[in-house]
C-alpha cells in the first residue's frame, strides 16, 4: 500500500468588489451627475460628490454605506435640479442612472464578498446589469407615459411622479 501525500496550497481570496459591476456602477454614477448637475449650480456639488463617493466606496474595499451615501447624494442632486426646472427627460435619465449605479455597486460588493473578485463572474454581472437596465427602462417608460398624458404642466406633479417611479423601481429591482 503506497501512501502519497498531496501538496495542499493555500488560496488567498480577494473579497474586493468585482471589476465589471464596479466599472458599470461608476459609469452610471457619472452619467447621473452629468445629466442633473449642470442644470442647477446647487446640484453640481451633490452630483459630482455623489459620483465620487460611489467610486470611492467601490475602489477602497467595497463599502456598502459609501455606495448608498453616494447614490443618495446623486438623488438629492436630481431633486435640486428638478426644483430649478431641469427638463424631465434629463431628470429621468439621471434617476435611472442613479438607481443603476446603486444596484450595480451593491451587486459588485455582494459578488466580491461571496465568491471573490477574481472569480469568473462576468456572465453573471452582464446578465444582472441587463435585467436591471430592462426593468429600469420599462419602469421609466411607464412613468414618462403617465407624465406626458397627464399634461397639467405642474412641475410639482411631475416631481411627485418621478419620486413615485423611483420607489417602484427600487422595489422592482430588489425583488
Amino acid at each position: 500500500m503506497s501512501t502519497q501525500r498531496e501538496e495542499l496550497t493555500v488560496v488567498d481570496v480577494d473579497h474586493a468588489p468585482t471589476a465589471v459591476s464596479s466599472t458599470a456602477a461608476i459609469i452610471a454614477a457619472v452619467v447621473a451627475a452629468i445629466t442633473s448637475a449642470p442644470f442647477a449650480l446647487l446640484a453640481l456639488p451633490l452630483g459630482i460628490g455623489g459620483a465620487g463617493i460611489v467610486a470611492a466606496g467601490l475602489r477602497l474595499g467595497g463599502k456598502r454605506e459609501w455606495v448608498t451615501l453616494g447614490a443618495g447624494a446623486l438623488f438629492l442632486s436630481i431633486l435640486v435640479a428638478g426644483g430649478f426646472g431641469t427638463p424631465v427627460e434629463f431628470l429621468l435619465v439621471s434617476t435611472i442612472s442613479t438607481l443603476l449605479a446603486w444596484d450595480f455597486g451593491q451587486n459588485a460588493i455582494s459578488l466580491g464578498e461571496q465568491i471573490g473578485r477574481h472569480s469568473r463572474t462576468k456572465r453573471n454581472e452582464v446578465i444582472h446589469a441587463s435585467a436591471s437596465l430592462v426593468v429600469a427602462l420599462l419602469s421609466s417608460a411607464f412613468g414618462y407615459l403617465v407624465y406626458t398624458n397627464a399634461g397639467s404642466g405642474r412641475p410639482v406633479a411631475s416631481l411627485t411622479m418621478l419620486v413615485l417611479g423611483v420607489v417602484l423601481l427600487i422595489w422592482a429591482i430588489r425583488t
